[in-house]
């Protein structure tokens, strides 16, 4: 038995998306959003006008997460373009889901997996938040995409934002 505790506790430790919550917040006072930041990801950039900042990790997984200014409330209109965007730069989308209050998409080029995820802010602007990862990693990283939808959210609450929903399935 205490070999056991030993062997279960030792995979809780190697595995950092297991480990114990050591997620890091990040949160935007410029668009006033925040999100949670998986275990492994270090700051890598700070974007200059203040809408953002990117994240990377070890095995060369890649986390943007933005707010952006959305044209007269146009958010499915945005991330439609934003759609149209990823294909042009090589990304297959294979699932897409766009509703008046959030909305995501993925897909696959080469060796990589891109998951993209999008809310409506209170002032009608939105958060984003842009992974990318490699394929072989695809069953770790469906995991930490889950707990990441639900914590792209607007910092303060209001009565305008729809609620989130279960992210898509990433393709395999």
């Amino acid at each position: 038995m205490r070999y056991a505790l030993l062997l279960i506790a030792s995979l809780f430790t190697a595995i950092p998306v297991l480990a114990a919550d050591s997620w890091t917040p990040y949160a935007n006072p410029r668009f006033d959003y925040s999100a949670e930041v998986p275990p492994g990801f270090k700051l890598t950039q700070e974007s200059d006008n203040g809408d953002g900042a990117t994240f990377e990790s070890r095995d060369g997984a890649r986390l943007l997460i933005f707010g952006a200014f959305v044209e007269d409330g146009a958010f499915a209109a945005d991330t439609r373009q934003r759609i149209i965007w990823d294909n042009q730069k090589g990304w297959q989308i294979t699932y897409e889901k766009v509703t008046p209050g959030w909305a995501s998409y993925s897909g696959a080029k080469d060796a990589d997996i891109l998951y993209s995820r999008a809310v409506v802010l209170c002032d009608g602007s939105a958060a984003y938040f842009q992974l990318t990862y490699p394929r072989k990693a695809l069953k770790a990283y469906n995991r930490l995409v889950g707990r990441m939808v639900k914590s792209l959210r607007p910092t303060t609450g209001c009565s305008n934002q729809a609620p989130t929903s279960a992210p898509g399935a990433a393709p395999n």
